[in-house]
């Protein structure tokens, strides 16, 4: 059913190190909802406002890369072989994915703490100008999850599959192509989360239980960062513990802001914001991108899960954190979370046996 086994054994190699019984992977109790995804096709995804896929070339350099992600305000793109033909079978032609978080965790992993860091287009022009970008693709075994190139056709795959590979897969994204293996859409966690949004009146019954009632809702542990720590010190407890963003609190343990990815990813987009790396974060709360108060942010075990889409779709967000009534952070729920809700992997699937994911591949945020 998908385009090629042979790929996603690659995706296999390459992506993980140890394997888990799939019982761990979070999914539906039930396929409750199965047909109802199954039914709809991938066209329900719109395509990208500017109506193309950017991609970057295998001989671009890692500052070339960056800056196209920059230029065009894309989070990701695929990595097109200059050495193939237009022609070629998609699995010739793309070799992996460009993703910012990745791109700037593994630029920080090249520098020390003697390294003077002012501005990014610095750093990329001194270390990085003829580093070609296929260097860092699966480079780093912990952000590997962002490489894979996970192609989906329309004769061939269903909403059920995006399903599957963004929720209990984990992965951050899905490329759409076409029968000459070009790319025409990339589907997203965020997008999938505004379809589930839209589609509220056909899962009514999962969306108005509360997450107290929800898998969702176990206690987890939040990895966080204090006021008085750096930027930088929170892109390596994310980076390390392979989450996407941590809550910044105060002395008494209260939320008080929350530091994410997409900051990471606007050191891509706004160069001059490296020298703030080193800096407390309590002296650049106004820098963060997340939105952040605590109905924007937050839920309660009470709150009902189409709150928590409402919230992750209005603000543009990738997670809301779980607080009490002190404010005290007791869990997370990522997009992924929400969307492995919803679908349970038929048994005919093939999805398991290429697929192996690190042992905390359950509790990315």
């Amino acid at each position: 059913k998908f385009q090629n086994s042979h790929f996603f054994k690659r995706i296999y190699c390459n992506q993980s190190r140890s394997k888990l019984s799939m019982d761990s992977l979070p999914e539906a109790k039930n396929g409750a909802y199965n047909g109802f995804f199954k039914s709809q096709p991938l066209s329900v995804i719109p395509v990208p406002a500017m109506g193309k896929i950017v991609t970057v070339s295998s001989t671009d350099s890692v500052r070339i890369a960056s800056r196209k992600l920059g230029q065009h305000g894309i989070l990701s793109a695929p990595v097109r072989d200059v050495d193939q033909p237009d022609d070629a079978p998609w699995l010739d032609k793309y070799i992996g994915t460009v993703d910012a978080v990745n791109l700037m965790y593994w630029m920080l992993d090249q520098v020390d703490e003697s390294t003077e860091l002012n501005d990014l287009d610095d750093l990329l022009r001194m270390k990085f100008g003829d580093t070609p970008v296929t260097e860092l693709l699966d480079a780093d075994g912990d952000t590997a999850r962002f490489n894979p190139f996970i192609p989906l056709a329309e004769t061939n795959n269903t909403m059920l599959d995006v399903m599957l590979l963004l929720g209990k897969y984990a992965q951050h994204r899905a490329y759409v192509i076409e029968s000459g293996a070009d790319v025409v859409n990339v589907i997203t966690q965020s997008a999938l989360v505004k379809f589930l949004e839209q589609s509220l009146d056909q899962i009514e019954a999962l969306a108005n239980a509360r997450v107290e009632q929800l898998p969702i809702g176990a206690p987890k542990e939040v990895f966080s960062v204090t006021t008085q720590q750096t930027f930088w010190e929170a892109f390596q407890l994310m980076k390390k513990h392979h989450v996407s963003a941590v809550p910044m609190l105060d002395g008494d343990g209260c939320i008080q802001g929350v530091v994410s990815a997409r900051d990471a990813r606007r050191l891509i987009t706004q160069p001059t914001r490296m020298r703030f790396l080193r800096q407390p974060l309590e002296l650049f709360e106004d820098l963060h991108v997340e939105p952040f108060d605590h109905e924007t942010v937050c839920c309660k075990l009470n709150s009902t899960l189409r709150q928590v889409i409402a919230r992750l779709t209005t603000n543009c967000i990738h997670r809301v954190f779980i607080i009490d009534d002190e404010r005290h952070v007791i869990g997370v729920v990522a997009l992924r979370d929400v969307i492995a809700l919803f679908v349970k992997e038929p048994a005919d699937s093939k999805l398991s046996e290429y697929f192996a994911v690190k042992t905390s591949a359950s509790g990315y945020q």
